[in-house]
């Protein structure tokens, strides 16, 4: 009936201190207890982030492709259920994922290949990230469209027009793959696409532009240094609380509490049509909002040999998508929460209706029972309205680049994390070879 956290109370921690194997292990040995096969998909983005970050590729690309592959089958199902789905609350359903989780799976799989030098397989993946992006909008169009004109309603939910179909980070990603098999149109296409994306998606890219990586190598002599670098974690889920009200077939919906105005604005609407309703009757509700965890890193450093090269420039916020891709679900979401709480809510009534009937020919001991049995099923309701509190906790927040050009060679790479003057953390990445062909990536990254 609720959300289960426990398997997160070390391993976030663990993960956050750069400890992956140690959030790993504990992740692994949740599998049965607190995940099991209804949070399959949880299960395989957990454990493939925090493989990605401990630098197990290969079993990072085997995780997140079971769980892409899971959400695909599992998508429609969740989102389009009606007022049947589940008898108790969203936690009772398979969990699908979050869009963000679902696009950037593929992110990290392409960087697993890029790391285990199969380009061909990375360009895969950047593929897919687009495809995914060019449909993301159309099929709640499509999902809304059809509850719209179900029985369960009359037309109340509203489409939330998506605002990102362009991820620089991909694009970025793109350019080098393209640009280290010489493919210098298709690098210099995706190039043209990534610094759309400030143009274009100005709520998501509210940061200033950053220098946008070559299309193709000019000076012969030199080869170019790419650093991308993630701090911070993606957002986690809390609950809201919503009121209903019924006057005849129409709830009305109210909350209280800090950002009431704002979030009752993000469901796109007040109130909704329910069968079978009747005036006169007050239930709550919850459903799930993303929390922002952010990042403290607010300035990042990369030394070549001890001697600083660049600062890397902020290219996405993961934290910003994935606010924005929520939006579009949640009209759907919370639609299904209040029609399945208000009929429960209607059963509940109509039960204590008949169990009073029943007992009111038997005294004491019958008002006794009618008294005790609907407080029971008073309990029972209210218990079982919790909010899906389900999604992935181990991706990042924040995401940093720079493209600098050095002499071909063998330098010491360190990435300095700051936040203000202070000195959070030095990443040390050991030796690398730097060639004039490759692609000459350095990923690094801090989930503070």
């Amino acid at each position: 009936m609720r959300t289960d956290k426990a398997q997160y109370i070390e391993s976030v921690p663990l993960a956050m201190e750069g400890r992956y194997d140690a959030a790993a292990g504990i992740i692994e040995e949740a599998k049965d207890d607190k995940y099991g096969k209804k949070d399959r998909v949880l299960y395989y983005l957990d454990l493939g982030m925090l493989y990605h970050w401990s630098g197990k590729y290969a079993l990072s690309n085997e995780m997140l492709t079971k769980a892409e592959i899971a959400i695909e089958e599992l998508f429609t199902k969740s989102v389009s259920q009606g007022i049947g789905s589940a008898v108790l609350n969203d936690n009772a359903l398979d969990y699908a994922g979050e869009d963000y989780e679902d696009v950037y799976l593929n992110v990290f799989k392409a960087l697993n290949y890029i790391a285990l030098d199969d380009i061909e397989a990375a360009q895969v993946e950047v593929r897919r990230v687009h495809i995914k992006l060019n449909i993301l909008e159309d099929r709640y169009k499509k999902l809304i469209k059809e509850y719209n004109s179900s029985t369960d309603s009359r037309g109340v939910l509203r489409h939330h027009r998506n605002r990102f179909h362009n991820s620089a980070l991909a694009r970025y990603i793109g350019v080098l793959l393209y640009r280290s098999q010489k493919e210098w149109d298709d690098a210099r296409i995706d190039r043209q696409h990534m610094a759309e994306a400030w143009e274009a998606q100005r709520q998501l890219y509210s940061f200033p532009k950053p220098e946008l990586p070559l299309a193709k190598q000019v000076d012969e002599t030199s080869a170019l240094v790419n650093v991308i670098s993630f701090s911070g974690l993606s957002p986690t889920k809390l609950a809201d609380t919503v009121y209903g009200d019924s006057n005849g077939d129409i709830v009305f919906l109210t909350m209280r509490g800090r950002n009431e105005d704002d979030i009752m604005l993000s469901l796109g609407f007040t109130s909704l049509h329910v069968l079978d309703s009747e005036p006169g009757f007050h239930f709550k509700v919850q459903f799930p909002r993303l929390v922002s965890r952010g990042s403290k890193v607010d300035r990042i450093v990369v030394k070549f040999d001890g001697t600083e090269v660049t600062e890397l420039a902020r290219l996405e916020s993961l934290d910003a998508i994935a606010q924005e891709t929520f939006l579009m679900k949640q009209p759907l979401t919370v639609g299904r929460t209040i029609i399945r709480a208000a009929a429960k809510n209607i059963a509940k009534e109509h039960g204590k209706e008949v169990m009073r009937e029943e007992l009111k020919d038997h005294g004491e001991v019958g008002a006794l029972i009618n008294v005790v049995a609907g407080l029971a099923l008073d309990i029972f309701v209210v218990a079982t309205e919790n909010a899906d509190l389900r999604i992935s906790q181990f991706f990042p927040s924040d995401i940093w680049a720079a493209e600098f050009p050095v002499l071909p060679g063998t330098y010491h790479v360190e990435v300095e994390y700051w936040r203000g003057r202070k000195l959070m953390f030095v990443a040390d990445h050991g030796l690398r070879s730097v060639t004039i062909d490759g692609p000459n990536l350095v990923e690094s990254y801090l989930l503070q």
